[in-house]
């Protein structure tokens, strides 16, 4: 996953090895690893064009937003 995300312009924290941060169009775009699942978080749009590349290269499912999160 992690060379991946680097290809798709992403990097990694310094803070987090799980955090990974991309800036499209003066937007933050924020992906958060934890065990076999993963939080994306940015404008709407980046959303979804961001969760289409991840689908086609790993078995993901969309489980819509988060409610709430320990």
């Amino acid at each position: 996953m992690d060379a991946y995300l680097h290809r798709l312009g992403f990097t990694k924290s310094y803070v987090d090895s799980n955090l990974y941060i991309k800036v499209v169009t003066s937007e933050l775009v924020i992906i958060f690893l934890y065990v076999d699942g993963l939080l994306l978080t940015c404008v709407e749009g980046q959303i979804e064009e961001c969760k289409k590349k991840l689908v086609a290269k790993f078995d993901k499912k969309d489980l819509g937003l988060m409610h709430y999160y320990l």
